[in-house]
């Protein structure tokens, strides 16, 4: 089967989309599958200059020209968005025709074309989830109601006679239920850990914490990514002021829409044991994330069923125990209740937050919960089980 694969970013770029659909594109291919990715040659981040052509693990990657504004602005954002929708049609009107296509999210509605291309050229076309438009939009107050219903008709039209529609979890295929049919093959398949996240042996000390002056046994409690809209802090800072210079070490590393309000922060408290971190290379991903005792992951309510951040995935696959705020309904909530590797807190529960912290800090605690998340891990969350999953979803086999 020739199934095209479309998504803005492809690797070498290091948006995360693009890396995971490398890991599907990859498995499609050891399937017996002819895989194509259609991309950007333009950076997740800005600038950029990708290859235009090049074969990736037999994976045959195109990658079209395009602005390279990246995402400081929403302005520059747009830009790239309409650059790769323009050329990416032109491209599905010329390329060999596809037994399928299978959209991602990004840009939002690329599925459109997708399905667009797929009627004329008498293919399939399959949609793998990453992020729920226009329902993202609107929690970030991009959208009022007249235009959102016109954006949710469009989705319900995009995602119309697909073979496969997939999400990333159950609350994500919950909401997704509201633009799919009754017909519609509708599942979900959760995401995996980065190859080479292995937990650090423990009787190896991790020489980053050393380098980062965190002493061995005061408890360090670490948020690593994106510090988006979606992202809830006020519960972490809170706590970092209850627990006052005494209490554990708090990191966050990452970018983000909320990391001045996070930088302001700490410039106005030197005094409290809480720092920010860039992120780190690739390379050193593992290490970073070993160097703390507790991962901190939060989601808004808002953004519920809409995105579902990866970082429990890696958390997980490192033995770590996650401290999670926001609703327990939401997919995090309920895989860290499902393995009992760590803690949930309900927005807003500064004293819920506290009581978790007290308990992270006996080393006791944080053993015996990390090591249930990494058998969760390698149970529900194993890169070779869920890849064969979505194979068999997007290709029907």
């Amino acid at each position: 089967m020739r199934v095209l694969l479309l998504n803005q970013f492809y690797p070498p770029d290091v948006a995360p989309t693009g890396r995971y659909l490398h890991e599907l594109a990859r498995a499609l291919v050891a399937a017996g599958h002819q895989a194509v990715v259609v991309a950007s040659r333009r950076a997740y981040a800005g600038g950029g200059d990708y290859a235009a052509h090049e074969w990736l693990g037999g994976v045959e990657v195109v990658r079209l020209s395009g602005f390279g504004f990246g995402r400081a602005t929403y302005v520059g954002k747009l830009a790239d968005y309409v650059g790769y929708y323009a050329r990416l049609a032109a491209e599905l009107a010329r390329t060999q025709r596809p037994d399928l296509i299978v959209a991602l999210t990004t840009p939002p509605f690329v599925g459109l074309l997708a399905k667009l291309a797929a009627q004329a050229r008498g293919a399939r076309h399959a949609h793998w989830i990453m992020d729920v438009y226009p329902d993202v939009m609107k929690a970030h107050g991009m959208l009022d109601g007249r235009a959102y219903q016109l954006l949710q008709r469009l989705a319900r039209w995009s995602l119309a006679g697909a073979s496969s529609v997939v999400a990333l979890g159950p609350a994500m295929a919950d909401t997704m239920r509201a633009y799919c049919s009754a017909d519609t093959r509708l599942s979900w398949v959760p995401l995996w850990a980065p190859a080479g996240l292995t937990p650090w042996p423990a009787e190896e000390p991790v020489p980053m914490r050393a380098e980062r002056g965190w002493e061995p046994e005061r408890l360090v409690l670490l948020y690593s990514g994106n510090m988006g809209l979606g992202h809830r802090f006020e519960e972490f800072l809170a706590a970092v002021q209850r627990l006052g210079p005494t209490g554990p070490r708090w990191a966050f590393a990452g970018t983000g829409r909320s990391r001045p309000t996070m930088e302001a922060f700490v410039a106005a408290n030197p005094h409290l044991p809480v720092q920010m971190l860039p992120y780190v290379a690739d390379e050193a991903v593992r290490e970073h994330l070993c160097s703390a005792d507790v991962h901190l992951v939060s989601l808004d309510a808002r953004w519920e069923g809409m995105v579902l951040p990866s970082k429990l995935q890696a958390s997980f696959a490192l033995g770590k125990p996650v401290v999670f705020v926001g609703a327990p309904s939401q997919d995090m909530a309920r895989w860290i209740a499902e393995s009992r590797g760590g803690w949930v807190v309900n927005e807003g529960d500064v004293e819920g937050l506290l009581a978790a912290v007290a308990e992270a800090s006996d080393p006791r605690e944080r053993a015996r919960r990390g090591a249930a998340a990494l058998a969760y891990s390698e149970r529900e969350l194993s890169e070779s089980k869920n890849l064969a999953r979505l194979v068999e979803l997007l290709t029907g086999s």
